[in-house]
């Protein structure tokens, strides 16, 4: 499948949709793919708006009690993205062929509900590229927890 998402890739592997031998080569290009899109970005961008953006890693965090606000929001909209791809095109009693148009669709709420909460990551390759290539690591730990207990939590929902 097309998944570039370390909790889709979990939460596939513990729903039967893929085999456990995958599962280490798939993390590994998620975490390389999402540090060649940071360089990419930063090659591509002028030096003083990647500077502004930390690389595009997410310094929208600034305090300790944001923290759990954050955490809550990206493992509710990971659980939720996540659900509609295990359901939509793991589950063979669920599957369509509208899945790719529900995932969308079901980002998009994402990133409107909580944009403003955590940035809405979702991924935790997404949030490693952007870390390393602009060495951001403040609550950079949150992108990892939130989205990967999402991941679990769906699959334990589906299975």
């Amino acid at each position: 499948g097309s998944h570039f998402n370390p909790p889709f890739t979990l939460a596939i592997y513990l729903c039967g949709g893929m085999e456990l031998s995958m599962v280490a080569p798939y993390l590994a290009c998620h975490l390389v793919g999402g540090v060649l899109g940071a360089v990419m970005a930063k090659v591509n961008l002028e030096r003083e708006n990647f500077a502004k953006a930390h690389g595009a890693a997410f310094a929208l965090l600034q305090s300790d009690s944001e923290i759990g606000g954050a955490v809550f929001g990206e493992l509710a909209m990971t659980c939720l993205v996540t659900m509609v791809v295990l359901l939509g095109a793991v589950n063979a009693n669920t599957r369509s062929l509208l899945v790719p148009f529900m995932v969308g669709c079901t980002v998009i709420i994402n990133i409107l509900a909580g944009g403003d909460v955590s940035g809405t990551c979702l991924n935790p390759a997404r949030a490693f590229g952007p870390a390393i290539v602009s060495n951001y690591w403040v609550y950079h730990w949150v992108y990892w927890v939130g989205p990967t207990a999402g991941g679990l939590i769906a699959a334990a929902l589906v299975r």
